[in-house]
């Protein structure tokens, strides 16, 4: 009951304050609100245990209720509250007659998917322009859409689920991943016989803890007083040199790919990056300049154009490559096993073949509901499934190995699927009605589902929980999660109006629009850029996994290359500097023993950079400034 409480009110406050202020409680992979929620507990829980300590929390319960919500914090406010129902009553809006995309879908859209189908209905207008005075909200007419929308919506979790449910022991213990993100709870909530966490005795980790909250805490006082210094912590390369706003390190030439390259400072991400295996934190910065190389050499090369274009599809073609890999690697393990060691017991089938039965029905589920609900043509719709697939298991795999913050795709699947096929092949009602399908924001525009649930499963093997109950309560959170955004989301929208909400809510169905109409009005062949694009990109993917297997000391490690186009790793690669470099001093100075004792430091730069500022966020949900602390 309490887990499903905290769920439950995180959903309604999360999605509340990522619609109007745009303060996203559940960013990272370890949700900063999230976080602060978790030391809530811990001293409550050692507060409770000096005076009755018979009624305190485990550890267990602990890690379960932690699991339990960060599997589903970011639903309401990263990636499903924020898009679907804004996009929802969008397509209807932006179609209208004084739009420039007047009438260009709306007869490919189901009626019984959408609460309207005209933009004058109130459903849609009283959204976009104000409820009358005294008007109730027109609910009702969300009942039908939602109802028909929700398992599919949930079934595309589930099939998150699954995939995750299918790689994570084997990366646990055939693999030994370090989980990063998943030794902060983990370590945190590890406690004495009075309930109060044992490294809550370090001294190192409160100052840590204050060394994580003292940047922010900075900005947000600057924000209210701004005799406060202002540590800009968001800055690029030129900035931190002392170069004046817009003045750039080359003026011109081939080096001018190095100008203007974020170096952003995260105290949470400082401690991750300490945490890290050597040549994974080295390859997730250094891998950052060898994409600007690239493009280094293409401009020398004459090439000054579609530059995006060749990284993106570099990535698709690297995420390609390493799912294969991945796949081999499973399976290899699996088969290498010695005779006599197939027991259920000790999980040689479970990690294959109970996630596969879970698997199969949810995507019969997904592709009934998108050929018979959607109207959407099975071939693409299993196409980009796979693509999705794809996605999911790459990033689950880079938020399990390297603890990256925030990471998603730099591509999303069905717009490589446009690119690649157009609307003549696809045909309009099919991009339409995908497009509408991706709302679920399985790729979000700064998280995936896939990289919460790979930490969610990492906890409950530590907290030794029933694997498969812990799998059906995962099933339960989510379609929790799920009702409770249809109920509060929108009355959200109506309560405030669009025109009143944050600017990326105000926005998000119109850039949607013009995504759509871009792709029905105006062919976009793929170029030679896209194709060497891809090729480069199996190739080095290829190449770096080949020397990682064959060399012991190769010091690149494959998924810095894999994971280096994107905004996420633009802001963070500095922060990653900065906490590799730091551990490689400590190691080379006191050695493993040093490094050991310093942990609790990284574990307080975590803390203190995720609790703090969302206490901050919290605070200037009260007390409104021009600015945010920090840009999401």
């Amino acid at each position: 009951m309490i887990t499903a409480a905290l769920i439950i009110g995180f959903t309604i406050f999360g999605g509340w304050a990522a619609l109007l202020r745009h303060e996203i409680l559940s960013t990272g992979y370890l949700p900063r609100g999230t976080v602060l929620l978790l030391l809530i507990i811990l001293l409550g829980n050692a507060a409770l245990g000096r005076i009755f300590p018979k009624g305190t929390l485990t550890v267990r319960e602990i890690l379960f209720i932690y699991a339990s919500l960060i599997s589903v914090a970011a639903v309401s406010g990263q990636e499903f509250g924020i898009h679907f129902y804004l996009n929802l009553i969008g397509l209807i809006y932006y179609s209208s007659p004084q739009s420039t995309w007047a009438g260009l879908w709306n007869d490919w859209i189901p009626p019984w998917l959408v609460p309207a189908r005209h933009y004058r209905d109130p459903a849609v207008l009283w959204a976009f322009e104000g409820m009358p005075e005294g008007a109730r909200p027109p609910l009702e007419a969300w009942s039908l859409p939602l109802v028909l929308w929700t398992p599919y919506l949930w079934s595309i979790y589930a099939m998150a689920i699954c995939l995750c449910w299918f790689f994570a022991r084997h990366w646990a213990e055939k693999e030994r991943l370090v989980y990063p993100l998943a030794q902060v709870p983990e370590d945190l909530a590890k406690a004495d016989e009075r309930a109060t966490p044992v490294i809550f005795r370090r001294p190192v980790f409160w100052l840590g803890l204050l060394l994580g909250a003292l940047p922010y805490s900075l900005r947000a006082l600057h924000l209210y007083y701004p005799m406060v210094p202002d540590p800009r912590l968001q800055r690029t390369l030129e900035q931190w040199f002392g170069l004046p706003p817009g003045a750039p390190f080359f003026s011109g030439g081939a080096f001018s790919a190095f100008n203007f390259l974020g170096a952003h400072i995260y105290p949470e991400m400082i401690g991750i990056a300490y945490l890290l295996a050597g040549e994974v934190g080295l390859s997730f910065w250094s891998f950052v300049f060898f994409r600007q190389l690239e493009v280094a050499i293409r401009i020398a090369c004459g090439c000054d154009l579609l530059h995006s274009e060749f990284l993106t599809y570099q990535s698709v073609g690297a995420y390609t490559v390493m799912a294969m890999v991945l796949v081999f690697l499973l399976l290899r393990g699996w088969k290498r096993r010695p005779v006599g060691q197939e027991s259920v017991a000790e999980g040689t089938f479970r990690p294959l073949i109970l996630p596969i039965i879970g698997l199969v029905p949810v995507v019969i589920t997904i592709l009934c509901w998108g050929r018979f609900a959607a109207g959407v043509s099975l071939l693409w719709l299993s196409a980009w499934l796979v693509g999705l697939m794809v996605a999911l298991t790459i990033v689950g795999r880079v938020v399990a190995e390297s603890g990256l913050f925030i990471y998603s795709s730099p591509f999303r699947v069905y717009q490589v699927l446009f690119d690649l096929f157009g609307k003549e092949r696809i045909g309009g009602r099919n991009l339409v009605l995908l497009t509408a399908m991706s709302w679920v924001q399985a790729r979000s525009t700064a998280t995936l589902v896939s990289g919460y649930l790979v930490n969610a499963f990492r906890l409950s093997d530590r907290a030794d929980l029933p694997e498969g109950s812990f799998v059906l309560w995962l099933l339960v959170c989510f379609l929790l999660a799920l009702v409770t955004c249809h109920f509060a989301i929108p009355r959200v929208i109506y309560a405030y109006g669009i025109p009143k909400l944050s600017w990326w809510a105000r926005g998000a169905a119109a850039g949607t629009a013009n995504l759509i109409g871009g792709y029905l009005t105006t062919r976009r062949p793929p170029t030679v850029h896209h194709g060497a694009g891809f090729l480069m990109g199996c190739l080095l993917t290829f190449l770096l996994v080949q020397a990682r297997l064959r060399w012991v000391n190769f010091p690149f490690h494959p998924l810095g290359f894999v994971a280096c186009q994107g905004w996420p790793i633009d802001r963070y690669w500095l922060s990653i500097f900065l906490g590799w470099s730091s551990q490689r001093i400590v190691i080379r100075a006191g050695g493993q023993s040093l490094w050991s004792r310093l942990r609790p430091l990284a574990y307080g730069l975590i803390t203190g950079g995720t609790a703090g500022l969302s206490l901050w966020i919290l605070i200037r949900l009260r007390w409104s400034t021009a600015d945010s602390i920090i840009t999401d």
